[in-house]
């Protein structure tokens, strides 16, 4: 594993999934950590496995709240190093027959308010910094009609993170997309309809540590070093068997 010793590391999107996988696998490799989400319950109780992690909740889709939240974690640190944005929903539905309201949530998060977290932690990166922004496979195809939105606000998100890579690289901020496959996470949860495409997640899906392994990999490259995508699905998803 990478050693990223005294980097100070925030992670946005943190309380549960692959957010909470980064925030473990970046404590275990030395980082000192900032932990943001909506939901303060989760990021304490994982601020209490992980040393000394600072932590403020805020929702990514309220611009204040998200920049208040980056602004404390920056001031308790002394300073970001490098930024995690893990923060993400997604529900499932044809175009036909899903309310608008729903694609309205998808998108006001998944583009919105990456948009708006990295508009906060932008002032806080100079040379040597990385920004991951966490996208999906589904932001290179569309793998069905029901996750056809999803898709739509992951290929947004790509290309949120080439305009980042555009903005800031010329300053020597690296800009990484990790687009995974299907994570054995709960993002479907409850979801009415859901229950065959979640088991396939669970079944098929790579373990959230697996994605944050690559994340911290990709945060301990030497500087000059950029990842501009880093792409992952799990073998058994691409019907390989060990």
């Amino acid at each position: 594993m990478a050693d990223l010793a005294d980097r100070r590391v925030l992670v946005v999107g943190a309380s549960s999934g692959i957010g909470a996988a980064i925030a473990r696998a970046g404590g275990a490799a030395g980082a000192r950590l900032g932990l943001v989400a909506r939901r303060r319950e989760r990021l304490e109780e994982l601020a209490g496995e992980l040393d000394g992690a600072a932590v403020a909740a805020g929702d990514v889709t309220d611009a204040a709240a998200i920049g208040a939240a980056v602004d404390r974690i920056a001031a308790e640190l002394g300073g970001i190093d490098d930024v995690v944005l893990a923060a993400g929903v997604m529900s499932l539905g044809s175009v036909a027959d899903t309310d608008p309201e729903v694609w309205r949530g998808i998108l006001d998060a998944n583009v919105t308010g990456l948009l708006t977290s990295a508009r906060a932690v932008l002032p806080h990166l100079g040379a040597g910094s990385t920004l991951v922004v966490v996208s999906s496979m589904s932001g290179r195809r569309v793998a069905s009609a029901a996750g056809g939105v999803y898709a739509a606000s992951k290929h947004a998100a790509h290309a949120v993170a080439e305009t980042l890579r555009l903005e800031v690289g010329p300053r020597g901020v690296r800009v990484t997309t990790v687009s995974p496959g299907f994570v054995a996470t709960d993002l479907v949860a409850g979801q009415e309809g859901a229950a065959d495409f979640e088991d396939r997640m669970h079944d098929e899906g790579l373990d959230p540590a697996d994605v944050a392994a690559g994340v911290v990999h990709v945060l301990g490259l030497p500087p000059q070093v950029v990842v501009v995508e880093y792409a992952v699905q799990s073998i058994r998803q691409l019907g390989y068997r060990n």
